[in-house]
């Protein structure tokens, strides 16, 4: 094979692992606690439920509809703490659609969606009394076919009274990192070095910051 040829198809594989990688590393918000049925262990099952050990805190259990594609989290008192939809890729279970997480005492804690796994559009973040907390947004951003998830736009926070505390904005900011991929060279037959760029993306804060005291009043502003 022409070594050119040879390096060009090298190139292409990495590019896909690379897709791959960002991909299926994604985290949210609201933890996912299952990986898998092998690896999450069975206690029961009926109809269309099936119920595992939790991948993070054991002592909690997932409960799996597998007709509606729809996950709970039960704490050890059996109370449900996180819920939402879900979507199988092969041997990954990607959270999708609407998620939210509950207070033990059943009130919603946070809620917001996903796609395929990423965290997407607007969060909103809850006090146990229900009055709202926060509220920020992710950007999904498609890096030649790469998507990345990451908190971008604008971001509030709030007194328990209701007044708003933190008024802000975020900024996705990219780095680029070098990973160095072991590929196999047919023509040689050896194991040969690959390395490969690819951007990450954290929140940064831009623009006009607010912040007010717990009567409205403007406290400090920061550009």
């Amino acid at each position: 094979m022409n070594r050119s040829l040879l390096f060009a198809a090298i190139t292409f594989c990495i590019c896909i692992a690379s897709k791959t990688f960002a991909q299926s590393n994604s985290q949210g918000p609201i933890p996912f606690e299952f990986t898998s049925e092998e690896e999450n262990r069975l206690i029961k099952e009926n109809d269309s439920l099936k119920y595992y050990v939790a991948s993070g805190d054991t002592s909690n259990i997932v409960c799996l509809e597998e007709e509606g594609s729809y996950y709970k989290l039960l704490n050890k008192e059996r109370k449900v703490i996180a819920e939402g939809s879900y979507v199988a890729e092969g041997e990954k279970y990607l959270q999708t659609g609407r998620w939210t997480e509950h207070y033990a005492g059943a009130k919603v804690k946070l809620t917001g969606y996903y796609e395929k796994g990423s965290p997407i559009g607007t969060w909103q973040e809850f006090y146990s009394t229900g009055k709202l907390k926060t509220v920020y947004n992710y950007a999904v951003i498609d890096d030649k076919g790469i998507k990345n998830s990451c908190l971008s736009g604008t971001y509030q926070e709030y007194y328990p009274n209701g007044k708003l505390k933190v008024n802000g904005f975020y900024a996705a900011v990219a780095t680029t990192v070098h990973d160095t991929v072991i590929v196999e060279d047919p023509v040689e037959n050896r194991k040969v070095e690959k390395v490969m760029s690819r951007k990450t993306y954290s929140p940064e804060k831009t623009g006009h910051w607010e912040s007010y005291t717990e009567n409205g009043e403007l406290d400090k502003k920061e550009d």
